[in-house]
């Protein structure tokens, strides 16, 4: 007698491990062919995972690279620790992607198991008409070819998808546990789902409304401790991971979501924010909630078993979090520039709760009988049917997307160790394989690798010389000496600071920025020796440079105004070509800073001195506005073209701590650089 359920066990594995092997291969096979010998990655952030997994195995937990620093840009906390072991056993270099692919295989083997488990017939009527659900609910987790492209790709998606399992599971567990059990259980789940929000930070969409449903089945427990059990394990994590950020990097965001969310950046109105984010839910929902799931009708089968599980009792309070994670995993995610790009991974947490959702929802719906059994087997192959036709168009992107990674990349990479002399530090943006795979040190100008607490992700935002001012803080011995960029995406620093020497090209290009990555010797000479400073200053704001406006609250012109602009023009001290970074201040805008507490000087007349380039006539106002005197109109008359100019207007009375304003009257103010000197 107890063979029989033994055997059946075995089997129900057996049944669960064909169909995600069987799509793992059907995804791996052509990829293998076409990424010539590399393990394939249709990514390169599946790279930037791998340098934080090296890290984390070489005794640098959280740091891109060894040696940069603490860095915030890690898009899951949880997955590079998971990788970190394999490095450990020696898959180095692209081979750490075969054991992520076997990570992948035993996380979606472990979110099958938690949804038999979730599925189990717990007795009454209907159990054996509903029992068949756990056998085909693997096949909801490969059913939708878009999902499978993530769950394949070495990222961090079928890592979430066995946490959020587990979690759902610790969910029915604290329901369903006997009171003198229950806190335990509760205290089990807020765990599990503060570790879903370590995974994906828009799991969070889950999380949340996971610690009511743990609330609202309390009990004799009470629900406001149930509620703290459920939910503080995730407040303490997000706000740890804010206190490490603000200490680390001087952010309380991670840098992705500086670097991505459009709400950082600072030059769109609301409204213009307001249609991107419309135009990435529509591009979302019609792409990865419409044609992925097999059309505009048969979509809606998915979101409808879903309904169905959140109407019944047995299953509401797992089935109403996961529909409203869903939609709002998807809501914070149209708040992502980069919402629409690389294959919509974006979506894919939300299309993994209402798979299963609706796997849940066929299951309460087999329960009713036999006729609502056929209904719910109906819907059930609709359901699984209905994408299937993307799959030969998803396998085929993969392929040609790891293709892609391998011919530039990696071929970057490989060509960047085989350099010599061997390169002491590489400039690029965003990119993994390279340093991964050379083994050459790199800051990301794009800032999610992190270098030394410097807000690199911010200042790109800003624009291009706003990074170029960060690596004129750099010794000139840690400055990158060589760059791998896309020139359109660097104008202003590869074509004034770099000399092009190699490039690599790649045709049928369906996922890199570009298709060609250049190669640059780097020449910072027009850049000042850090910690240079002006004869006679008692305090000075270079403007975008993000750590002297930090350090100077200074404030520019927002929204549609302010944008960093940066030029190498002669007229400096020595005469020699000089680069500074500035703003735009447009007519009828202002700038302001507060003199740095730092410069110790008297209170006293000081002369104010502003950088600018040539142009036309201008007028500024200025004013101290401790300076009972008010604004003074300065008129500035035409400059000449190709050099530094200089704008100088007396001070009454300054000290520090006041607050210098300059607004713009007549005319765009560039404004390079201020200076405050003693007259």
């Amino acid at each position: 007698m107890r063979r029989a359920p033994r055997i059946r066990l075995l089997l129900w594995h057996a049944s669960a491990a064909i169909p995600v092997l069987g799509a793992a291969a059907a995804f791996y096979g052509p990829a293998l062919e076409r990424a010539g010998g590399a393990w394939p990655a249709p990514l390169d952030d599946v790279y930037i995972h791998f340098g934080f997994a090296r890290a984390a195995a070489l005794g640098h937990p959280f740091s891109w690279i060894p040696g940069n620093g603490y860095s915030s840009g890690g898009t899951s906390l949880t997955y590079p620790l998971a990788l970190a072991p394999g490095y450990l056993l020696g898959f180095r270099g692209a081979w750490l992607g075969l054991f992520a692919a076997l990570l992948a295989c035993a996380a979606l083997l472990d979110l099958c198991r938690s949804l038999r488990r979730l599925l189990e017939p717990r007795g009454g009527p209907g159990a054996a008409s509903s029992r068949w659900v756990a056998w085909v609910a693997p096949l909801f987790v490969v059913a939708v070819p878009l999902l499978d492209w993530s769950w394949f790709s070495g990222m961090e998606v079928a890592l979430l998808g066995a946490v959020l399992g587990r979690a759902l599971v610790a969910v029915r567990r604290a329901e369903l546990a006997p009171p003198a059990r229950r806190p335990a259980e509760q205290l089990r789940a807020g765990l599990l789902a503060a570790l879903l929000v370590a995974t994906r930070p828009e799991a969070i969409a889950l999380s949340a409304p996971l610690a009511v449903a743990v609330a609202h089945a309390a009990g004799s427990l009470g629900a406001a401790a149930s509620l703290a059990r459920a939910s503080l394990p995730t407040a303490l994590l997000l706000g740890a991971h804010a206190a490490a950020n603000r200490a680390f990097t001087g952010e309380w965001s991670a840098a992705g979501a500086v670097r991505k969310l459009l709400l950082s950046n600072p030059y769109p109105t609301p409204l213009e924010k307001a249609v991107e984010v419309i135009k990435n839910l529509a591009a979302l929902r019609v792409q990865a909630l419409e044609s992925a799931l097999g059309g505009p009708w048969l979509s809606l089968v998915l979101p409808l078993l879903g309904a169905v599980a959140a109407l019944d009792r047995r299953s509401r309070r797992v089935a109403v979090p996961l529909l409203l994670g869903a939609y709002g995993a998807l809501l914070l995610v149209a708040l992502n520039a980069t919402a629409r790009y690389q294959n919509l991974r974006y979506a894919a947490p939300s299309l993994v709760m209402l798979l299963v959702a609706a796997a849940l929802g066929a299951h309460a719906l087999a329960r009713r009988g036999r006729l609502a059994a056929g209904v719910a087997a109906a819907l059930a192959v609709a359901a699984l049917a209905a994408p299937s036709a993307g799959f030969a168009r998803q396998i085929d992107h993969f392929a040609r997307a790891s293709a892609n990674i391998a011919g530039q990349h990696v071929e970057v990479a490989r060509r960047l160790a085989a350099r010599a002399p061997r390169p002491r530090r590489v400039l690029l943006g965003d990119a993994g394989a390279i340093p991964y795979l050379s083994g050459i040190p790199a800051i990301d100008g794009l800032g999610l690798g992190g270098y030394r607490g410097m807000p690199f992700a911010r200042a790109s935002v800003h624009g291009v010389p706003a990074v170029v001012e960060l690596i004129e803080r750099l010794d000139p011995a840690e400055r990158p000496d060589v760059f791998a960029l896309y020139p359109s995406w660097w104008g202003g620093l590869a074509d004034v600071f770099g000399r092009r020497v190699d490039a690599v090209k790649i045709e049928d290009n369906v996922m890199c920025a570009a298709d060609e990555k250049v190669i640059y010797e780097a020449d910072w000479s027009a850049l000042a020796p850090p910690g240079e400073r002006r004869a006679g200053v008692i305090d000075e704001v270079d403007i975008a440079d993000l750590m002297d406006e930090r350090a100077h609250g200074y404030a520019f012109p927002s929204p549609r105004a302010g944008w960093v602009i940066g030029a190498v023009l002669p007229g400096g001290g020595d005469g020699a070509p000089r680069f500074d970074a500035g703003r735009l201040i447009p007519e009828g805008r202002e700038q302001s800073f507060t003199v740095g507490a730092a410069a110790a000087f008297a209170r006293g007349p000081a002369v104010l001195a502003l950088r600018t380039d040539g142009g036309g006539p201008i007028a500024l106002g200025v004013a101290a506005l401790r300076d009972a005197g008010g604004e003074a109109r300065v008129e500035v008359p035409e400059r000449p073209a190709g050099r530094w100019s200089e704008i100088r207007v007396p001070l009454r009375d300054v000290a520090p701590g006041d607050r210098i304003r300059i607004r713009s009257l007549l005319g765009t103010f560039r404004s390079f650089h201020v200076w405050l000197l003693r007259p």
